[in-house]
């Protein structure tokens, strides 16, 4: 091979080199530190999203239609059976595998039931995020407002934690209200009473009761 040719192809190899290792790192720092796991504040922007857009079409869809289309945001963005197991405490323990099951799939329809029910119109709202605060063991508290078309700002806050690679939504407080707290001390009240059964009876007759029209 004559000289000139050899350095040609040096030189080619060279900057070809160069191009690849740009292209590597132009990719490696267009995708965030922690993957391709969206941050917590994108997780509940992506779930209010969809509960604005099911507002706008709340008449059209029916409740059925609701419940269809938030099943799967919720099943998306909520950690349902981490939260199944919160709610009832020291009761989760006592009860066998197959009724564990059958409450965290309980607890997922009411839930979904809950919003398809009451994100039932639409009347200008909009969701804004505020803040995002790391807060200990891995967790991430979410600040947003729900700005009504009259102005009046309602606090939802949500607390997350992290599973795996992703961020899911464990708890709202609704204007200093917890979700989480108002839950757990209604079941393990009513478990502790009434027994687990009838905790199952009184949650299913609530998803009746919005699969109604009522409260």
């Amino acid at each position: 091979m004559r000289e000139c040719d050899w350095k040609v192809r040096e030189f080619l190899s060279k900057m070809l080199t160069r191009v690849f290792v740009f292209l590597i790192l132009a990719g490696l720092a267009a995708v965030p530190a922690h993957g391709f796991s969206p941050e917590p504040a994108d997780v509940v922007k992506q779930f209010q999203e969809t509960l604005v857009t099911v507002m706008k079409q709340a008449e059209r869809l029916g409740y059925r239609g609701r419940y269809q289309q938030l099943e799967s945001a919720v099943l998306d963005t909520h950690d349902i059976p981490f939260v199944a197991r919160i709610i009832i405490g020291r009761y989760w323990n006592t009860l066998s595998p197959k009724e564990q099951a059958l409450f965290v799939q309980t607890f997922q329809e009411l839930s979904v039931a809950t919003y398809a029910s009451r994100f039932d119109g639409y009347d200008g709202e909009q969701f804004r995020v505020i803040a995002q605060k790391p807060l200990p063991r891995e967790k991430v508290l979410v600040e947003t407002r729900l700005i009504q078309s009259n102005g009046k700002q309602r606090q939802f806050n949500y607390l997350l934690r992290r599973v795996g690679e992703t961020w899911r939504i464990i708890n709202i407080v609704v204007d200093g209200v917890s979700d989480l707290a108002l839950k757990r001390a209604e079941y393990t009240s009513l478990i502790k009473q009434k027994g687990f059964s009838a905790l199952l009876a009184k949650m299913r007759a609530q998803i009746s009761r919005y699969e109604n029209g009522q409260e």
